[in-house]
């Protein structure tokens, strides 16, 4: 029976495995341990048949398929028909290719190339001296050269043009096609073709062809130890040499696969049918290191590799694209399969790892084994004279010479063959020993003893510690601690502030005593217990594993990953117990394996080297603090796209919106291969946005109800370790108002309000003049009533009173007294009379009803006239019209009283009244040629004990008037009340 080549291999395979020393295997761990892989398919948007990969200076990923050029960022794969601006000469291409100053290549199928850098670009075809034909790759020699290889042909640039290798240098494939061209670390340059593979040393013009000749293959991998491996594109690799070809049969293959490629660590992959493999130095293939469909693989047919700036590892398949990213923790790469062991750092990086049913092994971070012991485990201690101790189902073991030492369990814990669950030694040398059931013993004086102290609970041990002053720490279930300092016991609690839960962890460094449960982590003060708070509000769950290290940094171990508080997060919380920054190394990081709330505590413990060792349900992982990789590049940010009211708009520039717009919707996207789901985004729109709204992990912006007016939307984004672009990208918006929305219309608004309240003002002004007016009224028919009935009824009555007191009078003789009395006393009846009869004329209106305002003024001033010196005369101009009655009654007193100080005061030979009946505003003057008004009478608004001019100003006030006085120029002084139209008017 024939063997097929795969039947050949899958038998050497077989016998090869069964040979294998398990020692070899067990120094390395499965693939998928190292690496997190994550696979998209059609399902997730991820195009197939990947055909070429590449990374671009800005970070973007780039794939090259059948159906066309997709640039991936992590998360979202988007098809482009252009780069930079500048259209693909087709939407078919084939090889990707960026050359070091940052230059993108791309090849079509049906001939001619692309460059784009810097914005521009350079297309290449037969013009050029391009070969024709499909191209299959690109390549930069040490010397900076741009070789191609297409389907008819090998060529260089020169300049700007392509020369053809030709027959004359040795390089002669014939009709057949050229596939792939690769420089070794040696500046060899290597070409295959479907003929041969051809080689050119460095500084050397011919080529010859390399061995074996007689074989079919397609692509190249130069191995860091200078050895070119060929592919045949199908199941078969060989080696290849620069010596001569032999003849005679095809050689068999070296190694199976259809792909090979090296990643910068120099470790091979090979790529076949239905498999991802890795290749680790001296170990034979081992199925540990393979990833296929059933585990994940996201399809048939990986043909394309690419390994990009962070180490991280994409391979295309004929279904989609799949990503391999070395974890930052690291599994420990040893063959105990041990579920949840329990750990204890010993001597020089060791660490000595264990459970209940396996047996415990001495390790160091590489995985090697330095002593196996039968004392399986569940919890260590350290001894007061710094030897580990571990606490075993037959008692204690400390180790030393000839096996070391076995402290005997309480024979109630032998009986039952129980293992401790929590150990420590007290400063005075004695140990205490917990175990499920049987509860707390104690070995005083070489024997055990159960402790029955009542000030200690009763409930459940989980772990204990001593300290370096000798006390021993018990943490319970139950937000409870006990304190045992000699004889003196205390139980501490929530009075204190404790609030974790169950005590799951105790840890003692730099004079500082950590607790750390099932519902976070707190530091004791030696008073109370301060919670320690993550910034964000992360709540810290789970915490069985708590260190803190030599260089100050903080490390807590839970159910959601190893939380890291750097140094400088530390000190803040130990300052002031501010909130602290951390980092959390979780799924994506490779921790994948929860603890048991049962222990073995603490899960986490610090090797004498610095590394960290985690235990979970997937067995022990290593963390190096200090080794951690870190990315330092602000990712790159990007406005994918706009819509406003159910229209898209570019991004490209500045944009102008219709009318009318009151809406934003906003997508971004930002650079995040490797974790894309850990890239944080802020954003904020200027000119409404007072902060930065924090979006997390949301790659969208909304704003509503937006009103006119000039905006600029700006996004920026931090990588998975908190590097931020403070750059970003922004988006200048400009919504321009409606009509309605127009300064004008507000303007026009505001003009309208402004009117219509001045409308409202004289309106109201008016209802109370009316309103005044009517009281007024009201009070002058009053004061009429009460004038009639007092001239009527008390001033007549006194008058014919007196008229009878004259008659008596006439009848007493002159000679006697009484006439004398009576005389004076209808004297005084008459000065009341008097007195009386121009109270009354008071209470009645200046203004007779037959009159205008300026009869009655020149009346007056007429009849003044007439029996003294001065002239007087009246001017009115402007219509007369009719007055409230209190503005008249108030107006004519002013001028009487004006035209009554003129004459008694002025020593005028003129005084003139002029009455002006204008529409704004009623205007009286009086004014004279006489001597003026006095500086201090007109400083002080009168004369003492004169009120004259005092009432003049109080009745102007009283109407709204406003009155004036003062020395005319030509001589004379003048006095003017001016009545604004509103009060005017009646």
């Amino acid at each position: 029976m024939t063997l097929t080549l795969r039947s050949r291999w899958l038998l050497a395979g077989a016998l090869l495995l069964a040979l294998w020393r398990p020692a070899a295997a067990a120094e390395h761990a499965r693939l998928l341990s190292d690496y997190s892989h994550r696979a998209w398919t059609a399902a997730q948007g991820a195009p197939a048949q990947i055909q070429a990969i590449t990374q671009t200076r800005d970070g973007w990923l780039w794939l090259s398929t059948p159906t066309g050029l997709y640039r991936f960022d992590g998360l979202t794969f988007e098809r482009r028909d252009q780069v930079g601006g500048h259209k693909l000469l087709s939407t078919i291409v084939l090889p990707l290719y960026t050359a070091p100053d940052g230059a993108l290549w791309v090849g079509y199928r049906f001939g001619g190339a692309s460059v784009f850098k810097d914005g521009q670009v350079r297309h290449y075809g037969a013009a050029d001296g391009f070969p024709p034909g499909a191209t299959y790759c690109f390549r930069r020699a040490p010397d900076g050269v741009m070789w191609v290889a297409t389907a008819n042909g090998l060529a260089w640039l020169n300049g700007g043009r392509w020369v053809r290798v030709g027959a004359d240098s040795g390089f002669d494939p014939g009709p057949k096609a050229v596939w792939h061209v690769l420089f070794d670390r040696a500046g060899t340059q290597w070409v295959s073709s479907a003929q041969a593979v051809y080689y050119r040393r460095q500084g050397e013009r011919r080529y010859d062809v390399a061995s074996p000749a007689n074989v079919r293959v397609a692509s190249l991998a130069a191995a860091p130890d200078g050895t070119v491996w060929a592919s045949n594109g199908n199941d078969a690799h060989y080696k290849m040499s620069q010596a001569a070809p032999a003849a005679g049969p095809p050689p068999r293959p070296e190694l199976p696969g259809s792909g090979m490629w090296f990643d910068r660590a120099g470790t091979m992959w090979l790529l076949s049918e239905d498999r991802v493999e890795r290749m680790l130095p001296d170990v034979f293939p081992d199925p540990r290191q393979r990833v296929t469909q059933e585990q994940g693989l996201s399809g048939m047919n990986p043909q394309t590799f690419f390994e990009d700036r962070d180490g991280t590892i994409w391979i295309g398949t004929i279904n989609g694209l799949d990503q391999f990213r070395r974890n930052r923790v690291t599994p420990l790469p040893s063959r105990l399969e041990m579920a949840t062991p329990a750990l204890y750092a010993e001597r020089d990086g060791k660490v000595r790892a264990s459970n209940d049913n396996a047996d415990a092994w001495l390790l160091d971070a590489d995985g090697r084994q330095y002593e196996h012991t039968a004392h399986a485990y569940a919890t260590a201690a350290t001894a007061r004279d710094g030897r580990p101790a571990y606490g075993t189902d037959h008692g204690i073991w400390l180790p030393g010479p000839r096996g070391g030492q076995l402290i005997a369990a309480p024979p109630a814990a032998l009986r039952d063959a129980l293992a401790m669950r929590a150990l420590a030694q007290d400063g005075g040398g004695d140990w205490w020993a917990s175990y499920v059931n049987l509860g707390l013993y104690r070995l005083h004086d070489g024997n055990w003893r159960p402790v029955s102290d009542a000030r200690l609970p009763a409930a459940r041990v989980l772990t204990m510690r001593a300290d370096q002053r000798g006390r021993v720490w018990i943490g319970y279930v139950g937000n409870r601690i006990a304190l045992i300092d000699g004889a003196d016991v205390r139980v501490l609690g929530t009075a204190q502030g404790l609030a974790i839960g169950n005590v799951q962890s105790l840890f003692e460094r730099n004079g500082h005593l950590w607790v750390a449960g099932e519902l976070g982590a707190a530091l004791y003060d030696g008073q109370r217990f301060v919670p320690l708070r993550l910034a964000d509000g992360h709540a810290l769950r789970g915490i069985s594993g708590l260190v803190e290290t030599a260089g100050g940094e903080l490390w807590l171990h839970g159910h959601d990953g190893a939380f890291r508080i750097p140094a400088a997060q530390l000190a803040g919380f130990l300052r002031s117990g501010a909130a602290a920054g951390y980092e959390l190394l979780g799924v994506d990081d490779g921790l994948t394996g929860a603890v048991q709330p049962t222990g073995p505590f603490p899960s986490m413990v610090e090797a004498s080297d610095g590394k960290l060792w985690l235990s979970s349900h997937s067995g022990a992982v290593l963390i190096a603090p200090g080794q951690i990789p870190r990315d330092a590049t602000p990712p790159p940010v990007e406005l994918r796209a706009m819509e406003s009211n159910g229209q898209a708009y570019p991004v490209d520039a500045p944009l102008t919106l219709p009318q009318g717009a009151n809406n934003l919707h906003l997508s971004f996207s930002a650079l995040g291969l490797a974790m894309p789901a850990r890239i944080a985004f802020r954003y904020r729109l200027q000119g409404l946005d007072r902060d930065w709204q924090a979006a997390g992990g949301r790659r969208e912006a909304f704003y509503t109800n937006l009103g006119p007016g000039q905006y600029r939307f700006q996004v920026i984004a931090a990588n998975k370790d908190g590097v931020w672009n403070n750059e970003g990208a922004t988006l200048d918006v400009t919504i321009p108002p409606t009509f309605v929305q127009s300064l004008w219309f507000k303007l026009l608004c505001a003009l309208a309000l402004a009117a219509a309240l001045g409308l409202a003002w004289r309106w109201r002004l008016a209802q109370m003049a009316r309103l005044i007016e009517a009281r007024h009224v009201e009070r002058l028919g009053e004061r009429e009533r009460i004038a009639r009935a007092l001239h009527d009824t008390f001033l007549q009555e006194a008058q014919g009173t007196i008229l009878m007191m004259q008659l008596a009078m006439e009848q007493v003789p002159p000679a006697l007294p009484a006439r004398a009395a009576m005389e004076r006393g209808i004297g005084y009846i008459e000065q009341a009379l008097i007195e009386g009869r121009d109270e009354v004329r008071g209470l009645r209106s200046p203004l007779r009803d037959d009159e205008t305002l300026g009869q009655s003024l020149e009346r007056f001033g007429q009849r003044l006239a007439a029996g003294l010196s001065a002239s007087f005369r009246l001017e009115q101009k402007g219509a007369p019209y009719a007055l409230p009655v209190i503005t008249g009654d108030e107006v004519f007193s002013i001028g009487r009283e004006a035209i009554c100080n003129a004459f008694r005061h002025a020593q005028a030979s003129e005084i003139v009244v002029e009455l002006d009946y204008g529409v704004k505003r009623l205007t009286l003057l009086v004014r004279d040629n006489g001597k003026g008004i006095a500086a201090d009478t007109l400083a002080q608004g009168g004369r003492s004990g004169h009120w004259g001019l005092v009432g003049m100003r109080e009745r102007a006030a009283r109407i709204g008037a406003v009155l004036e006085m003062g020395n005319q120029d030509q001589g004379g002084a003048f006095l003017r009340l001016t009545v604004p139209a509103m009060y005017a008017s009646a």
